[in-house]
């Protein structure tokens, strides 16, 4: 069957580069005579059944805006059957062939019910977070790693200037590589992330370390759920006689305008997607390694083996702790 349209839909937190893909979707489509629908705030929308027309004039000039301009939402209905069967039902009512999901672990959860009534899917990995092991890189990760660096050392500047140590808290959900590329592209002095965390004493033993032996006030940095910052800048200041700060990156991570990376990445996720929906292949996840775009069956994608960069991590221990 030759697929005449399809629906583009992005869930979850949003990222740069959601717009970028949705234009390369949208442009790519309807050079092939592609239809193509966008879903408005995510599955929440495709349950309300809120869609629009996408064509090129729609998406033109959207490339570098951040968030999506289809909106999302995180939307814990959709777990339930009779609550997916709506959004099957919506679906074809708008005769609608396949289906392309933009988002990180949930959203792609979300697709696999869907795939379960029928629903042809493509799966896009889209997260700040890059916890969806399959794929080395997921879209948004490289610019907001680029903000928070960005942050990170505007704070060290000022904190070297008054003498003051920082305890600097990273998004990342459950998933450490914002916290690890941030530690190694701002010569940040301790880590802690989930990989492989570290318990309070410990983390005080290496903060000492670096003030005694390297003969420096640190810059930590802190994956979110590891540690309470704030009561931590404490502690640290008590324990060391320095005074410690803490302070929380927050969402600049996920604003703005996507890097040049990651514009190039939704330009390659994109076009792969369209030619996937046009020989027919479904129920794929796309992914990207060894900088080439690969898919895989969404199950396997959601199953597939840990792959954090170790290797770098331990790299960043042995230039910042003593063997």
């Amino acid at each position: 069957m030759s697929v005449k349209k399809i629906a583009i839909l992005t869930s979850g937190g949003d990222c740069q580069g959601m717009n970028a893909l949705i234009n390369i979707l949208v442009r790519v489509a309807n050079e092939r005579q592609i239809d193509v629908l966008g879903v408005m705030n995510g599955y929440k929308g495709l349950c309300q059944d809120d869609f629009i027309k996408l064509d090129n004039f729609v998406v033109e000039n959207i490339t570098s805006l951040g968030g999506t301009i289809l909106k999302t939402s995180r939307y814990l209905d959709f777990k339930k059957d009779e609550v997916v069967k709506l959004g099957v039902k919506n679906l074809s009512k708008r005769k609608v062939d396949a289906l392309i999901v933009i988002g990180g672990d949930g959203s792609f959860k979300g697709a696999m019910a869907l795939s379960k009534f029928g629903v042809k899917i493509i799966c896009i990995p889209a997260t700040i977070d890059n916890d969806l092991r399959y794929t080395s890189r997921c879209l948004g990760f490289d610019t907001a790693v680029n903000n928070a660096v960005k942050y990170i050392e505007n704070v060290e500047q000022t904190m070297e200037a008054l003498n003051r140590g920082v305890v600097i808290e990273v998004m990342g959900r459950y998933c450490g590589d914002i916290a690890l590329y941030c530690a190694v592209s701002t010569a940040c002095d301790v880590i802690a992330l989930p990989e492989n965390p570290i318990n309070q004493e410990e983390l005080l033993d290496r903060v000492k370390y670096c003030i005694e032996v390297k003969k420096k006030i640190p810059v930590v940095v802190v994956a979110e759920k590891m540690f309470d910052v704030k009561e931590i800048a404490k502690i640290l200041s008590e324990e060391t006689n320095i005074e410690f700060k803490y302070s929380v990156v927050g969402y600049i991570q996920r604003g703005g305008s996507p890097s040049v990376a990651d514009k190039a990445l939704a330009m390659q996720f994109g076009v792969k997607a369209i030619e996937l929906v046009e020989n027919g292949i479904f129920g794929k996840a796309l992914g990207f390694k060894d900088n080439k775009i690969f898919d895989l069956d969404l199950f396997d994608a959601l199953n597939s083996d840990y792959n954090f960069n170790y290797e770098l991590l331990n790299l960043f221990y042995l230039l910042n702790y003593k063997k």
